[in-house]
């Protein structure tokens, strides 16, 4: 199946810097920093052995504080005794902080409490793990600036720099040994390589010579064979591998298929070639019908996932079908979070940066509120991996009420299926909706594309991305066709914004307006799109972007209400959207009451 790639129609926007809040509290706290207390040992020089790589170990820890004092805080942080020299009794033992990075984490954290004298406020940085490279990226959450040094020398330092890093400002960090100063050293810390995936790859999709061995040695961007009589066969494979659809979003992304220095890489003449991938995003360069052994934190959690059809692909994210090991089923639908794309390059680094933290968390909210959630209107997660930013859910064999040529005519944008469609749908996604607001949360991107749907499995609300607790505040993300006039000058979001989304769907749905996120496509007839966070800026905060967002908004309102004129209140059904698309959210009709009102013999929907 090709993938559908429309970039112009992807419009909803994600949580702001300012919103993400939700860790998985992955930190360490350290003592007041005093006189250091430096190892001898440089932390470059430890050797990190074989079953450390395996459980992966990705972040080596020293502080430099008067008492060493650190409180670890949970399970894949821990205390580590490491040589210089493995089997050289005679080599100084170094205590350190081992990091590992497992299915669940996203990022690690440490935090140094206030200074006693209170002239310092707390030190806190974050160390993001980017599942596109080696790399992490530091952000200083502190109110203060810090001091960043590079310990290692590399072929972009050739000593020792410093840099200020500024209350807010991140920096991308290569593998290799980094100190943070605060006026004195306050800790050491080493990022390791990430252990690859393996790539098996069908045999008869290569052309190549007969069976041989050879030794590569590479460093990221550069590319060497040990004979030249095997640069043709390579260039090949290096080929194959890339993406073949220009359009799609990660093509920068160049596998590279060279393993760490002086790795051997062995081509097979049997049915599958084993490649390493040791940089770049396997779960993004994987094609149809090769399988990806990925590597866990022990020999029971790794799996291995043989990708099938691309379902969609997006700058923010890769959607397709996939067997994986560890699910009884087999078939699942992966999506994975992209990090980066193809203006990467163009970007200021700082976004770049920003995107990593930001789909980093995004996917820890999906994760999150998706994991416990059992509905049979909402699809079922199996799992995810933190690593690679990738979900594992339910299959679900129906198009999502945007798809074009499915559910959307291509001319006109309305909405192809009948009032049949439209009652299934409802039914559905009330119910759904109604057991999330039951559960204390609010999905908070309600819209056509994310209800898959069909006529034998009926409509699945998906795509939890941007989904917060009753109790947060009130998010700018989602998508402006679908948030609530009460949003304007109050902020105001709750589950009875999910019932405003769910109508102007359901407007969609019953044919009383096209397709509303077509409105944003360049060249529209009608061209319409503002963003959310635009409406509610302070005071003296671009009041033109504010007032240009409020006019648009008002405009699309007004369409709304012209739409709602529409809707009979003698149909059962149009009756119940127009209650949902009630001004006042007080007197707006709850998901509650409207399951009842579509199931008169169930007075409650109880919450599992």
């Amino acid at each position: 199946m090709a993938a559908e790639v429309y970039p112009s129609e992807e419009k909803t926007e994600p949580f702001t810097p300012e919103e993400l809040q939700l860790r998985l509290g992955r930190s360490i706290e350290v003592d007041e920093p005093g006189d250091a207390q430096h190892d001898h040992v440089p932390l470059d020089h430890l050797v990190i052995d074989e079953d450390h790589h395996k459980n992966g170990l990705r972040i080596l820890v020293r502080p430099l504080t008067k008492s060493r004092s650190v409180s670890p805080g949970n399970d894949n942080c821990r205390w580590l005794t490491l040589r210089a020299e493995v089997g050289n009794p005679n080599q100084p033992k170094s205590k350190v902080l081992a990091v590992t990075q497992t299915s669940k984490d996203i990022n690690f954290s440490f935090r140094i409490p206030q200074a006693e004298e209170g002239d310092r406020p707390p030190l806190w940085c974050e160390l993001y793990y980017d599942p596109a490279s080696d790399s992490l990226i530091l952000w200083n959450k502190s109110e203060i600036p810090v001091v960043l040094a590079r310990l290692s020398v590399s072929d972009h330092a050739s000593g020792n720099y410093n840099q200020e890093i500024l209350p807010g400002a991140t920096r991308e960090l290569s593998p290799g040994t980094w100190r943070i100063s605060v006026g004195i050293p306050v800790l050491d810390f080493r990022i390791l390589e990430k252990r690859p995936a393996t790539l098996h790859v069908p045999s008869d999709s290569f052309e190549s010579p007969p069976t041989r061995s050879l030794n590569l040695s590479s460093s990221l961007g550069k590319r060497s064979f040990s004979s030249d009589d095997f640069a043709t066969e390579n260039a090949v494979l290096e080929k194959r591998l890339r993406p073949d659809d220009t359009n799609e979003e990660d093509n920068d992304n160049v596998i590279i298929l060279l393993g760490p220095k002086d790795e051997r890489l062995v081509l097979n003449s049997t049915r599958t070639k084993e490649i390493a991938i040791p940089n770049g995003h396997a779960l993004l360069q994987v094609q149809k019908d090769e399988t990806l052994a990925v590597p866990g934190d022990s020999e029971s959690d790794g799996y291995q996932l043989t990708k099938r059809d691309q379902i969609a692909t997006t700058g923010a994210s890769s959607v397709y079908t996939a067997e994986h090991s560890n699910v009884p089923d087999g078939v699942v639908t992966v999506k994975v979070l992209k990090t980066r794309g193809p203006q990467t390059d163009s970007r200021p680094q700082d976004a770049m940066h920003r995107n990593v933290i930001r789909q980093a968390d995004v996917w820890l909210r999906e994760y999150q509120s998706q994991e416990d959630l059992q509905h049979e209107s909402i699809v079922k997660l199996y799992g995810g991996d933190a690593r690679y930013l990738s979900l594992y859910m339910e299959h679900v064999d129906g198009k999502d009420l945007a798809a074009r040529n499915v559910w959307r005519d291509t001319t006109t944008d309305k909405f192809v299926g009948g009032r049949t469609d439209a009652i299934r749908i409802l039914k559905d996604i009330a119910g759904a909706l109604h057991y999330v607001h039951q559960k204390k949360r609010i999905h908070n991107d309600i819209k056509p594309a994310n209800i898959l749907y069909s006529r034998d499995r009926g409509a699945v609300l998906c795509d939890f991305g941007l989904s917060t607790r009753t109790v947060d505040p009130a998010t700018n993300g989602g998508t402006p066709y679908y948030v609530p006039p009460e949003f304007i000058g109050q902020k105001l979001r709750g589950p009875a914004s999910d019932v405003w989304a769910l109508g102007v769907t359901m407007l969609y749905v019953l044919r009383k307006i096209p397709f509303p996120d077509a409105r944003g496509v360049r060249g529209h007839p009608k061209q319409l799109y503002w963003m959310i966070a635009d409406l509610n800026r302070r005071h003296g905060q671009s009041s033109n972007r504010t007032s240009s967002a409020v006019a648009q908004m008002q405009q699309w309102l007004s369409e709304v209400n012209e739409a709602k004129a529409q809707l009979n209140p003698r149909d059962k059904v149009e009756f119940l959207v127009l209650q949902m698309l009630t001004p006042n959210p007080l007197q707006r009709i709850t998901m509650g009451k409207v399951m009842h009102e579509l199931h008169p013999e169930k007075d409650k929907i109880p919450a599992r």
